[in-house]
């Protein structure tokens, strides 16, 4: 599957950004983006999306809300961040730039790392 150049751009815009969050200090939380799907970051007590470039702000249920069963919802999230993988992946393909393959890869860890506990919480639900 090979991307267009648009496309390789504004991703690695949006993996730029995120590396820049970490680069600050900022921390990669587990929640997800309830518009796009990428991945939250604390950014001194408030929650960011990188790629919406919008602060996300967690709203109190007033009333009855939909429930989704966490298996639906962790194979959901397993979704998103393996193709967050994906898209940094065809980014290191290209990347020849040290500082960069250092973020990229960075990135890459912390999802591999989320989704080792997606997978291990998924398979403690799937034991009861």
């Amino acid at each position: 599957m090979r991307q267009q150049s648009g496309d390789v751009s504004l991703v690695s815009e949006d993996v730029k950004r995120m590396a820049d969050l970490l680069k600050s200090g900022a921390t990669m939380l587990s929640d997800t983006c309830p518009v796009c799907g990428s991945p939250l970051f604390k950014v001194k007590g408030d929650i960011f999306c990188a790629k919406c470039n919008k602060p996300v702000v967690y709203a109190r249920a007033t009333g009855p809300q939909a429930t989704v069963s966490p298996s639906m919802l962790l194979e959901s999230v397993e979704q998103t961040i393996i193709g967050k993988i994906t898209e940094t992946n065809e980014l290191l393909k290209l990347e020849k730039d040290p500082e960069k393959l250092s973020i990229y890869s960075n990135l890459v860890f912390g999802w591999l790392s989320m989704l080792e506990k997606i997978r291990n919480l998924k398979g403690n639900l799937s034991n009861l």
